[in-house]
Formats: C-alpha cells, sequence, structure tokens
C-alpha cells in the first residue's frame, strides 16, 4: 500500500493506492473530506492514473506534505462502501481479512442490513461531532429502531429482532476502530458481549464464526 499526501493553500489532497484500487480523500485542512475509491483492469492501470492524478495536482500548485495517518478519520466512498483502503490503519493492522469490510456477508461486522447502515450513520454523525461516543449512539439507533428508551442489552432482549440491536453495537465497536483507530474499554467490552449473544442464535455450524470474530476483537488494546 503506497500513500502520498499533498497540501495548497487551505486544501488537502491524499492518494492510496494497493494492486488495482486507489482512493482520493480531499477536502480543507483539517476537515474528513470527501473520499472517492476507483477500480482498475489492472494494477499497471491503476499505478497509471494514479501518477498522473499526482502530476497534475503538482502543476497545480499542490506540494507532497507529511500527514498524520494516525489521527485522521477515515470514511468510505458512500458509492462503494467498506474498504480497507478507506479504513484506519489500526484497523488494517488487526482486521485484515476481507470478512470485516464485507458488505454482503450476513455475520461480518457491516455484512448485515443494520450494521451496514449502523456505519453509514456513524459517518455522517462523525461530520457533526468529532468527540462523538460509539456506544452511546449505538443505543440512541436502537431506541429510533424499536421505539422504546435503551440503556442496556436488557433493554432489547425482549424485542422480537433483539439480534439485529446487537448487531449495532458489534458494528459500533468495529466502526470506532475502522474509522478512528481507537475502542473504549465499555465499547469493546458491550461488542464481545453482543458477539457472545449472537453466537447463541445462530446455528452450531456457524458459531465458529463468531468464535473468530470475538477472539479477533478482544485482542484489540483499548483506550480511555
Amino acid at each position: 500500500m503506497i500513500k502520498r499526501s499533498f497540501e495548497h493553500t487551505t486544501k488537502y489532497w491524499n492518494i492510496i493506492i494497493e494492486g488495482d484500487e486507489f482512493a482520493v480523500n480531499y477536502g480543507k485542512i483539517g476537515t474528513i473530506g470527501k473520499v472517492q475509491v476507483k477500480s482498475f483492469e489492472s494494477d499497471l492501470e491503476c499505478m497509471n492514473e494514479f501518477e498522473k492524478l499526482i502530476r497534475q495536482k503538482l502543476k497545480k500548485g499542490y506540494d507532497e506534505s507529511l500527514f498524520d495517518w494516525d489521527n485522521h478519520i477515515y470514511v468510505d466512498d458512500p458509492e462503494v462502501g467498506p474498504s480497507f483502503l478507506t479504513s484506519h490503519p489500526k484497523y488494517l493492522a488487526t482486521f485484515n481479512d476481507d470478512f470485516y469490510v464485507d458488505c454482503s456477508e450476513e455475520y461480518a461486522p457491516f455484512g448485515n442490513d443494520a450494521g451496514a447502515d449502523a456505519l453509514v450513520m456513524y459517518e455522517e454523525m462523525i461530520r457533526k461531532d468529532r468527540d462523538l461516543c460509539y456506544l452511546s449512539y449505538a443505543y440512541a439507533l436502537i431506541e429510533s429502531w424499536i421505539n422504546r428508551d435503551v440503556y442496556a442489552p436488557e433493554d432489547w432482549a425482549t424485542y422480537e429482532y433483539a439480534y439485529t440491536c446487537d448487531q449495532v453495537v458489534v458494528a459500533g465497536a468495529f466502526a470506532s476502530v475502522k474509522m478512528t483507530g481507537k475502542l473504549t474499554g465499555d465499547l469493546k467490552m458491550a461488542g464481545l458481549e453482543a458477539i457472545h449473544r449472537l453466537k447463541q442464535v445462530y446455528e452450531i455450524e456457524d458459531q465458529a464464526i463468531f468464535e473468530e470474530v470475538y477472539e479477533r476483537l478482544s485482542t484489540f488494546p483499548t483506550e480511555s
């Protein structure tokens, strides 16, 4: 994976390339900006376009600059969805299997409808509130969906589709890491407990998937 960053007056333009895809992130310095992911027929075609875009930026007066990739907030291209190219480096380091950006695998954090919708809403909300509490927002999302007050998992235990509420909590834990590279202790615990409950819902032959997700999340270090 190659990363390059450029600035011009008050604007920045970043590009990340891997294989036959690249992601461009641009906007005013200090903002999350807009994101576009583009795929090509071959690695060579992608690299040629990558180099062409950089030449264009340099001609327009952009200068290559240092960029704090670890403290940036990562959001996806809304037309593409989850991608490693639009994920925090710490997410890549721990959740580096395609499963963790899969938007079609029911058991993946963002593969089910509840998880996918939650990720989109987190990305929208983080633009309004950089200090967003991911666990509180998960509860707020669940409240809005099931039309009842939610303070703890017990509050949705009797809901007909309780498992979808747990999927929101799991998505919140993974979204926090994917977008910011950070995970609080309470969010991690809530995510692990939700994974454990989901494991009980599905058939025995599918439970190994949840065990792997549980183990992977449990290894990610927490921050206060």
